[in-house]
């Protein structure tokens, strides 16, 4: 999670220049660093643009630090695991397909 902090960090710093080189932790409050409500949504608008990724009203409202910042991009940026991670998923295509030959129904 540290690389995610660092990257919602450096989003913040790239919209409010004014905060280059402060010192910004998970733990760190929006408040903090003058970031006001509108603020927050121009950086949700600049999550969103550099991630290609949606983020809802309601997350963005859950949204008071730097930390939860982090968790909202991540967890809209996450690859979805497939059958390679899971080997649960994966299904054998011959046998299904064989399965459903209509020669194959009685």
């Amino acid at each position: 999670m540290d690389a995610a902090i660092a990257r919602a960090a450096d989003l913040i710093v790239a919209e409010f220049p004014r905060l280059e080189g402060r010192f910004l932790t998970a733990d760190t409050a929006l408040p903090d660093l003058q970031i006001d409500s509108l603020d927050k949504w121009q950086l949700v608008v600049a999550a969103e643009e550099a991630h290609g990724i949606d983020i809802e009203d309601a997350a963005v409202e859950e949204i008071a630090t730097v930390g939860d910042l982090a968790q909202v991009i991540a967890a809209r940026t996450a690859r979805p695991r497939g059958p390679v991670d899971n080997p649960a998923l994966y299904r054998d295509a011959e046998a299904d397909g064989a399965a459903l030959l209509p020669e194959d129904a009685a």
